[in-house]
């Protein structure tokens, strides 16, 4: 009696064990699937990046030219002010020592509460003021001259920051140009 249940408990191993090869064929089916998955996502992912990231620089090659563009026009703007000062204005007295000094020396690190460049001992006289010749009064010619250079450096400052601020905001919000 004993001897006729082998052949039934041998049936019963090799289910058993087939059970258990087919389940464990399934289980690596359903892990590889899954992790096929996972990759094409990381892909597909890492792909959406460098798409971005390429359009991105587009925008800010395509901004930077733009900006360049425009500190040219507003230098050979500049320019031609500086030719028409020359020809329209006198080289007068217009303002004292006292007030070209005062003017030479706003928008410094030191009058602006910074700490002053390494470079640049405090109270030294800004490298810009070094255009005008010391002659203890600033003249009708120097004082145009100086407003022209700026209007035009507020103009290139301004584009610069406009451009940043669209920069900023696009990707706050994350799109694409």
């Amino acid at each position: 009696m004993i001897a006729g249940l082998y052949p039934y408990v041998a049936a019963g191993l090799v289910a058993a064990a087939l059970a258990s090869a087919g389940t464990w064929r399934l289980q690596e089916w359903r892990h590889g699937a899954k992790e096929a998955q996972r990759l094409e996502l990381a892909r597909q992912a890492e792909e959406a990046r460098q798409t971005d990231a390429r359009q991105q620089r587009k925008f800010n090659d395509t901004a930077s030219g733009r900006h360049a563009s425009a500190v040219a026009t507003l230098n050979t703007q500049l320019g031609d002010a500086r030719a028409q000062i020359a020809t329209l204005s006198r080289d007068r007295q217009c303002l004292d020592a006292r007030t070209v000094g005062m003017l030479n020396n706003l928008g410094t690190a030191s009058s602006l509460g910074l700490r002053t460049p390494a470079g640049q001992p405090a109270g030294a006289a800004p490298a810009a003021a070094a255009d005008t010749p010391n002659t203890g009064f600033a003249s009708e010619r120097d004082t145009a001259d100086w407003i022209a250079q700026c209007k035009v450096r507020y103009g290139a400052v301004a584009d610069q920051l406009n451009q940043i601020l669209d920069i900023e905001e696009r990707r706050q919000q994350g799109t694409a140009p």
